[in-house]
């Protein structure tokens, strides 16, 4: 890079952060972490600034740049790079398998995703060939993982015993999670989560505290207090030592039920390792009941998310994992060539919220049958206001993604200037490179 009689910058892709006596920049491209010394931190202020030898390292390393780079441009032109070196290597088998075994559902949420899908349950033949297809793609017999999906996954419990069950026969090696709202486990349940189904973690959805929730999730022929019912089923998962992690799904409703929410959860519950509790918005315009858009505008939830999870760590029971955000190519199971979604029909698709026919890219008899479709899934959108931001390296937004090009990683985003704040270095410029520090 040519630099005597060029001005220098900051790359739009580096967070500063402040920390008592002295500034950390990191670099979201390159995952690199520096400390500056005062004279270093002195400089920055004066930006942008003719090259001089002062800036050598941080230049050699992307931190500043010319006035006129276009560091956008090359991040897209990384990835691209880095996908067409990905698609080049020899295809393997796949990792991780999302399965619907069926998109039936004993809630009535009024911002789910799924209104109007036909519903579908995976027959017992079907079953069979997801077991065979699974064993078929794991000749090398290393750990695979599955994540049951639905509809409500514990509405078909037969097929995911059946299916679990067929694995182990073949001595295959699984783990498995599972999104679900937990109102249909009981103690047998829990049993063969942990014994036959290897369950290791659980997402389970709430809107709230019992008035809020009991409306909002609208159990199909409840024959009791559901909201106890599914606290009762969380210390019944907890007490097997499944990881339960309780989203509460806000919106402007119910959002000031999380409060009370934690303070429940910490009496029923007290300090337990495997429970973690958190916010998330609801995603999507979706009308209520009445007719009603809860969601809320887009600075309403920034705001409402990070202040939320803030109360939520100050309780003890949301410690999310510590990371470094570095550049990423890939988005998701989607456009990740390792990862499969198998709906309830046995059909393969690339993403569990998108999964009818028009969606399919193979079956379990022939294997993948449409790459064309595999490749639309892999396409990067580039939303202006996401190439502005300080994380765009990190965060890869699909085209054919539903959550189009807002945002709700504000918490996440938060997080990573906490992790920036606390990580420890020893002082002047060094560098540290972490995918991840939990």
């Amino acid at each position: 890079m040519e630099r005597d009689g060029k001005p220098f910058r900051l790359m739009r892709y580096v967070i500063r952060v402040d920390n008592e006596h002295e500034v950390r920049l990191h670099n979201v491209v390159t995952g690199q972490l520096v400390i500056l010394d005062q004279n270093e931190a002195e400089m920055l202020g004066r930006l942008p600034l003719q090259y001089c030898p002062q800036m050598e390292q941080l230049v050699d390393d992307h931190f500043l740049v010319a006035d006129d780079y276009d560091e956008h441009q090359q991040v897209v032109n990384i990835r691209s790079i880095l996908r067409k070196l990905d698609a080049a290597k020899p295809k393997g088998n796949f990792r991780h398998y999302i399965i619907l075994p069926t998109t039936a559902c004993n809630a009535r949420c009024y911002y789910c995703f799924e209104h109007g899908v036909k519903t579908v349950t995976m027959t017992k033949d079907t079953a069979d060939k997801v077991t065979r297809f699974i064993a078929n793609n794991s000749q090398d017999h290393k750990k695979i993982s599955i994540m049951w999906f639905g509809g409500e996954p514990t509405v078909a419990a037969n097929r995911i015993d059946q299916i679990s069950a067929g694995l182990q026969d073949r001595e295959i090696p699984f783990q498995s999670t599972m999104v679900s709202n937990a109102y249909l486990f009981d103690e047998e349940m829990v049993t063969k989560a942990k014994t036959l189904w290897n369950l290791q973690r659980i997402q389970i959805s709430v809107d709230g505290m019992e008035d809020h929730y009991n409306e909002i999730k609208s159990f199909v022929n409840a024959g009791d207090n559901p909201f106890e019912r599914v606290m009762r089923n969380i210390g019944l998962l907890l007490d097997a030592e499944i990881q339960v992690d309780l989203r509460m799904n806000y919106d402007l409703n119910n959002h000031m039920d999380f409060n009370t929410l934690l303070d429940y959860a910490k009496k029923r519950f007290g300090n337990n390792r495997k429970l973690q509790v958190y916010a998330y918005p609801v995603i999507g315009e979706y009308p209520d009941k009445s007719g009603e858009l809860l969601h809320g505008n887009d600075e309403w939830r920034e705001h409402r998310t990070v202040e939320l999870n803030e109360k939520a760590r100050e309780s003890g029971l949301f410690s999310p994992k510590r990371e470094l955000p570095y550049l990423h190519y890939t988005g998701c199971g989607a456009d990740d060539d390792n990862s499969i979604t198998i709906n309830a029909q046995g059909l393969l698709v690339e993403c569990p919220e998108h999964f009818d026919e028009t969606q399919t890219v193979g079956n379990l008899s022939d294997g993948i049958t449409n790459v064309n479709l595999i490749q639309e899934w892999k396409k990067i959108a580039d939303h202006e206001k996401c190439s502005k931001c300080v994380f765009f390296p990190r965060c890869v937004r699909l085209v054919n993604c539903s959550a189009g090009d807002k945002c709700y990683f504000q918490d996440r985003n938060r997080q990573y200037y906490d992790t920036i704040r606390s990580y420890s270095a020893i002082s002047g410029i060094q560098i540290e490179k972490e995918e991840a520090i939990s």
